[in-house]
């Protein structure tokens, strides 16, 4: 992989970051998340069908402290429904691309964040792992969890693996669902490869947008443009801001990006006025030194006359 791919994965994985961690830090956020990731998907519901998900908890920064934060994007601590105090932990990671070192990044993970300084028994918390994918090629961690798990007789990896293809949701049960920014979150990642499809979805995202106020859907909007500002060609992204500039409109509320394309205006209005000024001095000057060039040629026509 050259210097320039790097870069480019480097920022989109910083980029589906911040996108994931706005929506999905928030609990209720990611329970809904997992509501519809369930429905289509076993694993995902075995896996979690032991915890409270009322529980779920953000581990607050908890990527800081190991200098790996922009690879693993979110962390969680939830209660078993067993009861007892039994805590679990959840790692939330988002790819874009298939990763052949995914299960190698969440064993870090695993023995870096989930750390459970209260409990004398357990030095961390037992770990449930649920990977994210929006990418376009074809990829299958599960099978080879499985396969790593038969070879070491269940006994590496040392947490439990659930993968989310997000190609593989429902648009109208994801969209059906109440919680609002959960839904579009999930409908923007799916088809942040696909600008096309995603435009033809803009009438039902806006259907939705309508049931929560305008300062949450102003700044859920600013916030997919920059996401899909990543993934989508200019042209394309181009197209989806004005659909999204109609959809503010029409909600009655200016968003970031409408603000930004103001002040774009305003600043290309005022460099005009500023070149017209400009050019208007400079003609002026020309014709100040026109007159003192004809006022000097005059100066000197009366010199020579006094001189004689």
């Amino acid at each position: 992989m050259n210097k320039e791919k790097s870069k480019r994965k480097l920022r989109n994985r910083r980029n589906h970051d911040g996108f994931l961690k706005y929506i999905y830090s928030r609990p209720q956020n990611t329970r809904a998340l997992f509501r519809i990731a369930a429905k289509k998907n076993k694993v995902l519901r075995e896996i979690l069908s032991e915890v409270d998900l009322d529980t779920l908890e953000e581990i607050s920064g908890a990527y800081n402290d190991v200098g790996e934060r922009g690879e693993a994007d979110l962390a969680f601590r939830v209660k078993s429904k067993a009861g007892e105090d039994i805590i679990f932990g959840i790692l939330l990671e988002h790819k874009s691309s298939p990763s052949d070192d995914i299960f190698a990044q969440i064993g870090r993970y695993t023995l870096r964040v989930m750390v459970n300084k209260s409990n004398p028994e357990l030095a961390s918390l037992p770990t449930k792992a649920i990977v994210i994918y929006n990418g376009t090629d074809k990829w299958d961690p599960l099978e080879k969890y499985r396969s790593i798990r038969a070879k070491y007789k269940d006994r590496v990896p040392n947490f439990e693996f659930a993968f989310v293809n997000l190609a593989e949701i429902d648009d109208e049960i994801c969209l059906a669902d109440e919680n609002v920014e959960a839904a579009v979150g999930i409908i923007t990642m799916k088809y942040a490869f696909k600008a096309g499809k995603y435009r033809r979805m803009l009438p039902k995202i806006e259907e939705r947008l309508k049931t929560i106020s305008m300062s949450d859907s102003a700044t859920l909007i600013s916030k997919i443009e920059l996401y899909l500002g990543e993934y989508i060609t200019t042209t394309s992204l181009k197209r989806l801001k004005m659909a999204f500039q109609s959809i503010g409109q029409r909600l009655g509320f200016v968003s970031a990006g409408d603000v930004r394309r103001a002040e774009e205006k305003e600043a290309r209005s005022l460099r005009a006025k500023i070149k017209r000024k400009d050019a208007e001095i400079a003609r002026k000057d020309a014709e100040n030194a026109s007159l003192a060039a004809e006022i000097a040629a005059l100066k000197a026509q009366l010199a020579a006359l006094a001189a004689k």
